[in-house]
C-alpha cells in the first residue's frame, strides 16, 4: 500500500477530474444553481439553524454549490477543498453569482498551514469522512477553527452503510466497519454523480471510520456533542435501495433489515 501522501495525491488527481465532470453534469446542475436552486436538505437547514450574519467554514466543499447555498442564506462563507480545479470552479461560480463566498485550496489535514482565523460554524457534508486519514487530527483542526460558542455540523453517509456493498443489488456486508490506519484501494468507475464518466485516475483510497471513532474524536477535541442523529435513507441510488423521494433511497420492504444509512452531528465549542 502506498504511503498516505501518495494516496492523497492520487485522490486529488481524481477529484480534479471529478470537478470537471460534476460542473457539467446533472447531479450538481450548475444551471439550476445559477437560477437559485440549492441541494441543502430541509433537515440540515433546520439542524444548522439561521446562518444570517454568521461566518461559516465549509470543509471539503468540492465545486462550491452548497457554499453558495449557505451564502444565499446570509452566511459569510469560506470554502476549502484540496482540488485546485474544484476551487477554481467554485470561485468562478461565487463571483458570477455575487455571493459572499471565497475558496481556499488546501488539504483539510494541512489547513492550518494555509488559513488563519476562527468561524462561527464549521460545516461539512455528504461523502467526506472516508477521504480523511485521521479523524482525531481532523476534529482538533475543526475545534481550533471555531469561535467560543461556535459549532461544527457534519452530515454524511453512516459508517454502517459504508460497510455495505454499494455495487450489488443484494443487501450484504462487504467491508470492515472497524477503523483502520491504512486506506483501502478501490477501482474507480466514473463518479458517484455520473457512473459513466470517463476519468484517467484508476484507483481511489478511502479510510474506514466507525461511529465510536467519530464521536470520540469530536469529544476529545474538547467539543460538546449536542446531537447525533441517524436516518434510514441514503442520498444516492445504490443498487440494493429503492427510491422513496427526491435524493432519498431506502431499504426495500421485506428485507427484514432496519439500518441507519445517513447521519448528522452537531457539536459546540465551550
Amino acid at each position: 500500500m502506498p504511503d498516505v501522501d501518495v494516496c492523497l495525491a492520487s485522490n486529488r488527481d481524481l477529484w480534479d477530474e471529478w470537478a470537471d465532470v460534476h460542473a457539467k453534469g446533472d447531479w450538481y446542475d450548475l444551471d439550476s444553481v445559477r437560477r437559485g436552486a440549492d441541494k441543502l436538505r430541509p433537515y440540515e437547514v433546520q439542524e444548522v439553524g439561521d446562518v444570517n450574519g454568521l461566518t461559516m467554514l465549509h470543509l471539503q466543499c468540492q465545486i462550491g454549490t452548497d457554499s453558495v447555498a449557505w451564502a444565499r442564506r446570509g452566511a459569510k462563507v469560506t470554502g476549502v477543498d484540496f482540488s485546485p480545479r474544484a476551487v477554481k470552479i467554485a470561485n468562478s461560480l461565487a463571483k458570477e453569482l455575487g455571493v459572499d463566498a471565497t475558496f481556499v485550496c488546501s488539504d483539510v489535514m494541512k489547513l492550518p498551514e494555509a488559513l488563519a482565523g476562527t468561524w462561527d460554524i464549521v460545516y461539512t457534508s455528504r461523502g467526506v469522512l472516508g477521504w480523511l486519514p485521521d479523524l482525531a487530527r481532523w476534529a482538533h483542526i475543526v475545534a481550533d477553527y471555531l469561535k467560543p460558542g461556535g459549532f461544527v455540523y457534519l452530515t454524511d453517509i453512516h459508517p454502517i452503510a459504508k460497510a455495505l456493498d454499494d455495487t450489488s443489488s443484494e443487501l450484504r456486508v462487504s467491508r470492515s466497519y472497524w477503523p483502520r490506519s491504512e486506506p483501502i484501494a478501490y477501482r474507480v468507475e466514473g463518479s458517484y454523480a455520473d457512473p459513466n464518466a470517463q476519468v484517467n485516475t484508476t484507483v481511489k483510497y478511502l479510510w474506514t471510520h466507525s461511529v465510536g471513532e467519530l464521536v470520540t474524536a469530536v469529544a476529545q477535541a474538547g467539543l460538546i456533542i449536542e446531537f447525533f442523529h441517524e436516518f434510514n435513507w441514503l442520498d444516492r441510488p445504490w443498487p440494493f435501495l429503492c427510491k422513496r423521494g427526491d435524493r432519498e433511497y431506502v431499504l426495500p420492504e421485506g428485507t427484514g433489515a432496519e439500518l441507519p444509512l445517513f447521519l448528522s452531528l452537531r457539536a459546540r465549542k465551550p
